[in-house]
């Protein structure tokens, strides 16, 4: 009997063993052939831990005795993703990578990144991130497939439609003056000097958090800048434990530890925004903006078949919200006056452009959304509005 049971826990174990060498060492490198063989290349696997040494060890050399970048140079590629700078030079325009043994694709070829992001057969799957990655975006609807993407897509898209995105320009229009009337007022005591030094992303962090915080949450500019502090401490240490080896990404280690704690006080702070909502309402309407909506939605189990969402699925939309639609607007809005302080003339330009377009402007009135459709000079080259529009219908 205990020999029996010596052998089959023996078989268990080398069962085991097989299938993990499978799993990190055969599969990999099959893997990597057949793609070579379709003319897709890409740094060599590495046992357990993929092309991460070799990310890490690029990453380092690429930001060691590197000269500032220009102001009038665009080209941050090198200094930022030196290692995917040296892949596509190498390797083509797309290439094949991995993430410890996970098979990953890097592309800079725009036709085909169209293609994945208008695909609705649901051949491109968006299903890996790593866990602190997933901490931070949270599980929603830009991140789901199948039926769960179109559960929370009915839910969701109602927010963004054409009318509500417009009617979102008076608030923001609110924001930014006031946002403006700090400067002018920092302006003002800065000795006499007529002009102030101002930290332009913090400046933009605080009005995109602002705008967000009122057209997304109808909520407190206080409330939505301690779900953004939470974020930011998240992201930090994802930027951190990227390029770790997988394996610590699911161990109990002191960073992993701290992620448990954020994600925690995050969750905790956006359950708090919701309850608030629903307090206010007195159990009526929650209100058509994005939170109101997701609690219409909302039911502690999902029921089969009802276009209901789980706390925890209206908390993740919450996130992927705040993530996609925070840092990365704070950031678009720096790089374009970053560009305008490089380029003076295109300052001239748009100034009397917005002036012939917009006159009433002195009188303290915002443009609306019709006139911003009339200035050709801040609008985005075509090719990349219709590549956008790809990225929101892909998303959304």
């Amino acid at each position: 009997m205990a020999a029996a049971a010596a052998g089959a826990v023996a078989a268990l174990m080398a069962a085991l063993l097989l299938a993990l060498l499978w799993r990190l060492a055969w599969r990999p490198r099959a893997v990597a052939r057949a793609f070579a063989r379709q003319g897709v290349r890409g740094p060599p696997y590495t046992f357990l831990a993929g092309s991460l040494p070799e990310m890490k060890r690029l990453l380092i050399a690429g930001r060691v005795g590197v000269a500032p970048l220009d102001a009038t140079c665009h080209d941050i590629m090198p200094v930022l993703l030196p290692m995917f700078h040296r892949w596509v030079a190498h390797y083509g325009k797309t290439f094949l990578f991995w993430i410890g043994p996970i098979p990953a694709f890097f592309s800079t070829d725009l036709h085909l990144v169209k293609q994945v992001l208008a695909d609705r057969t649901g051949l491109y799957q968006k299903d890996f991130l790593i866990p602190v990655l997933n901490f931070l975006f949270g599980n929603g609807v830009v991140f789901i497939n199948g039926d769960d993407w179109k559960r929370h897509r009915k839910v969701v898209l109602p927010a963004f439609t054409h009318d509500k995105i417009k009617s979102m320009s008076a608030v923001t229009a609110e924001v930014t003056k006031q946002m403006m009337q700090q400067w002018r007022e920092q302006a003002h005591q800065s000795g006499g000097k007529g002009a102030a030094e101002i930290d332009m992303i913090v400046a933009f962090n605080d009005l995109t958090s602002r705008i967000n915080g009122r057209v997304a949450f109808g909520t407190s500019h206080q409330d939505v800048e301690e779900v953004v502090a939470f974020m930011r401490e998240m992201q930090k240490l994802a930027t951190s434990a990227t390029l770790d080896a997988p394996i610590l990404w699911y161990l109990p280690t002191r960073r992993n530890w701290q992620v448990w704690r954020v994600n925690k006080q995050l969750r905790s702070k956006i359950m708090s925004i919701m309850q608030a909502r629903l307090a206010a309402k007195g159990g009526g309407d929650c209100g058509n903006d994005l939170l109101g909506l997701l609690l219409e939605a909302w039911t502690p189990q999902r029921m089969a078949g009802a276009e209901t969402l789980t706390t925890d699925e209206v908390i993740d939309e919450c996130k992927t919200f705040f993530a996609a639609g925070q840092e990365t607007t704070a950031t678009l809005l720096v790089w374009a006056v970053f560009l305008l302080a490089v380029h003076p003339q295109w300052q001239d330009r748009v100034r009397e452009e917005v002036l012939r377009e917009f006159p009433d402007g002195d009188a303290g009135e915002a443009p609306s959304a019709d006139v911003l459709g009339q200035l050709k000079l801040v609008k985005l080259r075509p090719h990349l509005d219709q590549l956008s529009e790809t990225i929101i219908s892909a998303s959304m």
